[in-house]
């Protein structure tokens, strides 16, 4: 029986990409097939194998995972083995412009990487429709669909009790806990919350503290964060992380009264899902892939104006009978994008897999994972 691998330039904690790769790495060896990742640079400490060392068989189906340019594509290319993307979105070069004009090149090189890998591929995998336009565009031979698959183990740990504690003062002091988790990218637009946040005060006075929860990537953007939030007179209310622990991680999402969203450019948005998990109110502006993962499961506007997110958002905090509604809302929307619903989708993919690469396995009829069990 032929493995199914998958590679990864970067390995991280926490981060998307790499929680999705193992995710479906987990899938893959519940129903048989042996699954390896074998990355670049691991910033884990799961000792993953180095890419150059995999020597596995010709018939091994090899996922690449493609969110940034990498020397991995062109190793890949060259060798026998049936070839798959599995694409997390590339950010547009022109958001980085700003910051980092290298950033850019980069994501110039990575799209390059995608028209390449078109080519050599025997199919790619989008996690949503949104995605999948660019896999269609530039010519993959095949597009599966397959939803990235939430873990919940991934949000079992105990909360941080600072974190807990911060929260719940703030709350005590009659302040609304509004957070967005993702990186501190320009693609991501924290500072149009910034902007709600100053709008709310105008409109409601002080009474709303703004949590961006991620890793910085360019100190340009975060830098200019902190003027924008300086400038606006809301400096003392935005609290800015640079990245945080699972505990912590788990204490913003239990513990805060709104996930807030106007990103820009969202393959998926996992946050969401996340936010969905933990029964969380979540205020969200429509674009990329934002309003097709969020669906029914929080309110989603059609375009960015921070005076009429920030009546939403004061609303939403402080209308018992609103906030419970958006949590029911997102309960039922996880019914539709949680493990239960994506795991049989990413059974088909698997199964459309082996056939295009003329693999001869029934996959197993019990398909119990624990990926739905343990939600």
């Amino acid at each position: 029986m032929p493995a199914i691998h998958h590679f990864l330039p970067t390995f991280s904690d926490g981060d998307g990409t790499s929680n999705a790769a193992l995710a479906m790495q987990l899938r893959m060896r519940e129903l048989g097939i042996d699954s390896e990742i074998f990355v670049i640079e691991d910033r884990s400490k799961r000792s993953l194998p180095y890419f150059l060392e995999f020597s596995g068989n010709d018939d091994d189906i090899l996922i690449y995972h493609l969110a940034t340019a990498s020397p991995m594509p062109r190793f890949l290319a060259g060798l026998k083995n049936p070839l798959v993307v599995m694409y997390h979105n590339l950010t547009p070069p022109h958001y980085f412009a700003d910051f980092d004009p290298m950033a850019g090149m980069v994501q110039e090189q990575a799209k390059a990487d995608l028209d390449y890998l078109a080519e050599r591929a025997i199919a790619g995998i989008a996690p949503s429709r949104f995605n999948a336009k660019d896999l269609i565009e530039v010519g993959f031979p095949e597009v599966l669909y397959a939803p990235i698959v939430f873990n919940p183990d991934d949000f079992m740990a105990a909360g941080d009790p600072e974190v807990d504690k911060m929260l719940w003062n703030l709350a005590e002091k009659g302040f609304s806990n509004w957070v967005f988790i993702g990186r501190l990218v320009p693609n991501k637009a924290q500072e149009k919350l910034i902007m709600t946040l100053a709008a709310h005060r105008q409109l409601f006075g002080d009474s709303a503290y703004l949590h961006l929860v991620g890793r910085p990537s360019y100190k340009g953007y975060v830098k200019a964060l902190f003027a924008l939030a300086k400038e606006l007179g809301v400096d003392d209310r935005v609290n800015i992380t640079f990245g945080v622990s699972a505990q912590a991680l788990s204490s913003f999402y239990s513990m805060s009264d709104l996930f807030i969203s106007t990103s820009e450019h969202e393959g998926f948005c996992m946050p969401l899902v996340e936010a969905m998990y933990n029964s969380l109110p979540i205020l969200a502006v429509d674009s990329s892939a934002v309003g097709e993962t969020l669906g029914r499961g929080g309110l989603c506007l059609g375009s960015f104006d921070p005076r009429e997110l920030a009546i939403y958002a004061h609303e939403i905090c402080n209308l018992s009978s609103l906030a419970e509604g958006l949590r029911e809302k997102a309960k039922l929307r996880l019914d539709e994008i949680g493990a239960s619903a994506t795991v049989p989708l990413l059974d088909n993919a698997i199964a459309r897999l082996l056939e295009i690469a003329r693999v001869a396995y029934d996959l197993p009829g019990d398909r119990k994972s624990k990926l739905v069990t343990s939600n």
